[in-house]
């Protein structure tokens, strides 16, 4: 099959092994980092708020995400050896990890210590990371399997587990608020999510990359307009970040590995996805064996970099799609600003300050800014399944929302009926997003 790329290739000012100059390379670079730099910073804060780690252990997450984002980044686009797309393709914190971990999280004995805790959901994303590396050898096998129907499903299911997770975090704030600070709280919620809304919902590409940090900087101002609310920064005798190998002994549990399977098996076809967009964008091929080499370095980038970040004290790390648009935008597709772009965010990690800022941010923005992404992400999963096969991809939806909901129940009617089922697959039925997927490849096979 001939090797072909995207049409509008000449149109790219800058093409993939093109050497811009310091000036355009930089200015791209800040272009992607405003497009992921709050996706980065929030994934790995409402996980750490979650799971429940303190103030110092969710710093240090914050920062090792962002320098080991650069790091990942750096591989994903240099591609050293086999491992990475070799493309302008930005890696950070999953936000489809968020529900997931808090689940598994719930799942282990309450007396296990918040070290213990974090050693078992990191090395067991270390070893699904190790699943994705060897998963990248068998791409159009699992693809057969784990089709777009199904990795739509399953996106809409866990958007929809994380809406309903934001607008309960966003009940609780305004429950524990006093009377008076309640109507300034709910004016911060909705002047945030206003304000990504309409960012968001524009044509125009730059409104759309400025719309979270708009929505962030805006909601944060009223708080500290109406409630004299200010940042104010753990002072931290370290005038630098640095990562460190292991800071919790990694263990291994294979309840919460079939928990957390299901995401990486939705965000290793998501991946596909994202590195076949980023070679269409960027005037690449999107067939034959150089795209194929490309798309299984991506994704065995994607299983590497969850590994190294699991060792650094960071959260699985997968392919960001709204780059995308950026190379859209600026019509560089250069692999020297993914460099320019890398160092950027290990430089951002390094500084202490930054994470310090960000535990801090008024719960009411923080909650307003995940209900619009949580949103997006069940409305982007949705649009999955209605575009494929007409009505097939909504019966299959249908079957997997029902049959999910419906489960829910079966443990405690067994119980009621004195019949005893493995514990591992009551939790396993208690978790929507899990029973949902299992469900939407039985349908969706069973229709093939």
């Amino acid at each position: 099959m001939a090797e072909t790329g995207e049409t509008a290739q000449t149109q790219l000012i800058y093409g993939r092994d093109d050497r811009p100059s310091f000036g355009p390379s930089l200015l791209a670079a800040f272009a992607h980092l405003f497009a992921i730099v709050a996706s980065i910073l929030t994934a790995p804060l409402l996980i750490a708020r979650a799971i429940g780690l303190d103030v110092d252990s969710t710093q240090y997450v914050i920062s090792a995400s962002l320098v080991v984002s650069g790091i990942a980044t750096f591989i994903q686009t240099y591609r050293i050896g086999p491992i990475g797309s070799g493309l302008l393709a930005v890696q950070g914190t999953s936000f489809a990890f968020i529900g997931t971990m808090a689940y598994a999280a719930a799942q282990l004995p309450p007396e296990t210590s918040q070290d213990e805790l974090l050693g078992i959901l990191l090395g067991t994303a270390a070893v699904g990371g190790g699943l994705v590396i060897a998963l990248s050898f068998f791409l159009k096998s699992v693809a057969k399997v784990i089709t777009p129907t199904v990795t739509g499903v399953t996106i809409f299911l866990l958007g929809l587990s994380l809406l309903w997770s934001a607008l309960n975090n966003s009940w609780r704030v305004f429950a524990n608020a006093s009377v008076g600070d309640t109507p300034y709280l709910a004016m911060e919620w909705l002047l945030t999510l206003i304000t990504i809304a309409a960012l968001a919902t524009r044509k125009n590409l730059y409104a759309r990359l400025v719309s979270v940090p708009a929505g962030l900087f805006g909601g944060m101002l009223l708080a500290a307009v109406l409630r004299d609310w200010a940042p104010l920064p753990t002072p931290t005798a370290d005038p630098l970040f640095f990562l460190e190998v292991l800071p919790v002994s990694l263990d291994f549990s294979f309840l919460v590995l079939l928990i957390l399977l299901p995401i990486f098996l939705v965000s290793f076809t998501e991946t596909i996805g994202d590195i076949t967009a980023t070679s269409l964008v960027s005037g690449q091929p999107v067939e034959g064996k150089t795209y194929f080499s490309r798309l299984r370095g991506g994704v065995l980038g994607d299983g590497f970099n969850t590994v190294l970040a699991s060792m650094f004290g960071a959260f699985p790390n997968t392919t960001f799609s709204q780059n995308n648009a950026v190379i859209r935008l600026t019509g560089i597709a250069s692999r020297q600003v993914g460099y320019v772009l890398a160092l950027l965010l290990i430089v951002l990690g390094s500084i202490p300050w930054v994470s310090s800022l960000i535990v801090t941010i008024p719960g009411s923005v923080l909650n307003a800014v995940t209900a619009f992404l949580f949103s997006m992400i069940a409305y982007t999963g949705f649009n999955m399944v209605r575009d494929r096969a007409q009505r097939r991809g909504l019966l299959v939806l249908t079957i997997a929302c029902v049959g999910s909901l419906l489960l829910l129940g079966v443990p405690a009617l067994l119980a009621s009926l004195d019949i005893t089922i493995p514990p591992y697959a009551a939790i396993l039925l208690g978790f929507p997003v899990a029973s949902g997927a299992l469900l939407a490849i039985i349908a969706d096979q069973s229709m093939a």
